[in-house]
C-alpha cells in the first residue's frame, strides 16, 4: 500500500526536555490508523508537528511523497490534511449550514471569509449545493438550519468533521473524537466515519484514549511512551504487546472483538 503520509526522526524538546525522541510512523491510502500512548507519552505534540503548528527539531513530514516540513498550517490543509479538535471548536451564532460554508469559503481562499462572519456574504448555489452534500453524508441534512448551540456533542462532533470534509482531504487526523462522548455516541460516530471513509476514501489517523474504539476502528497502530515509539503493527497484536501493556501500568483491558470491524 502507497504511504500518504510518512514521518521520519520527528524530534522535539521543550526546555531541555524531550517529548518526542525520532518518531517514525507512515499511514497507507484509505487506510486507517491509531495512535495510543499514556497522558504525557507526546500524542498532541506529535500531531500539532504534522500539522505545522509545532516546528520539530529534528525529523521531516511526508505527504503524497513531497516534503511538507516547512509549509505553514494553512497551505498543509490546501494539501489535503484535514483535522478535528479533542476540544469542540465551532463558530457560535452560525447555523450547522453556515458552518460548513465558513469552511468552503476559508478553504477555497475567496477572501470572503470575514464577509461570511458578518453576514454579509452570499452563498452561491454550488457553495451551498456542497455544505448539503456533506450534511447528507453525515446524517445531518435535517438539521442544516438549526444553531451550532442547539446541537448534542455527538453531532457537535460530527459538524467538525463535516467542516474537515469541506477542505476535501486525502487524510483526516482525528484528536480523541470520543471526548465527551457516551458509548452509544461513540459507537455512532464511528459507524458514520467508516461509512464516510468507504464513499470519500481518504486515510485517517487517529489519536484516541478509548482504547475500545481503537480495537474496533483502526487496522494499524503505533503506541507512544515517554516520546518514544515502542510497538507499532496490526492492531489487536500490538494492542496485545506486552511493552504496551505495562505503559499502561496493567489497566489496558480490550474486550474479544479486538480487530473486528
Amino acid at each position: 500500500m502507497n504511504a500518504i503520509l510518512e514521518s521520519h526522526g520527528i524530534t522535539k524538546d521543550f526546555s531541555g526536555i524531550r517529548a518526542l525522541n525520532g518518531v517514525d510512523i507512515n499511514v497507507g491510502e484509505g487506510e486507517r490508523v491509531g495512535l495510543i500512548g499514556p497522558n504525557g507519552a507526546g500524542k498532541t505534540t506529535f500531531f500539532n508537528c504534522l500539522l505545522g503548528i509545532l516546528t520539530p527539531d529534528a525529523g521531516t513530514v511526508q505527504f503524497r511523497g513531497n516534503d511538507i516540513s516547512n509549509l505553514r498550517v494553512h497551505k498543509r490543509a490546501r494539501a489535503g490534511i484535514g483535522r478535528t479538535f479533542q476540544r469542540i471548536e465551532l463558530f457560535s451564532d452560525t447555523s450547522v449550514r453556515e458552518h460548513l460554508l465558513i469552511a468552503e469559503r476559508v478553504h477555497n481562499g475567496s477572501g470572503a471569509f470575514w464577509k461570511d462572519l458578518l453576514g454579509m456574504g452570499r452563498p452561491t448555489a454550488v457553495e451551498i449545493e456542497r455544505c448539503d452534500d456533506v450534511l447528507e453524508l453525515l446524517g445531518l441534512r435535517e438539521l442544516g438550519d438549526e444553531p451550532i448551540e442547539a446541537l448534542s456533542l455527538g453531532q457537535g462532533r460530527l459538524v467538525e468533521v463535516g467542516r474537515a470534509l469541506m477542505t476535501e482531504p486525502r487524510l483526516l487526523l482525528l484528536d480523541e473524537p470520543s471526548s465527551g462522548l457516551d458509548r452509544e455516541e461513540t459507537a455512532a460516530l464511528a459507524a458514520t466515519l467508516r461509512e464516510v471513509q468507504a464513499e470519500k476514501g481518504f486515510a485517517i489517523l487517529l489519536v484516541e484514549h478509548d482504547v475500545e474504539l481503537v480495537s474496533k476502528f483502526t487496522e494499524r497502530l503505533y503506541v507512544l511512551d515517554f516520546g518514544s515509539l515502542i510497538a507499532q503493527g496490526p492492531t489487536a497484536e500490538t494492542l496485545s504487546d506486552p511493552a504496551v501493556r505495562r505503559a499502561y501500568l496493567g489497566t489496558l483491558e480490550v474486550d474479544s472483538e479486538v480487530g473486528s470491524d
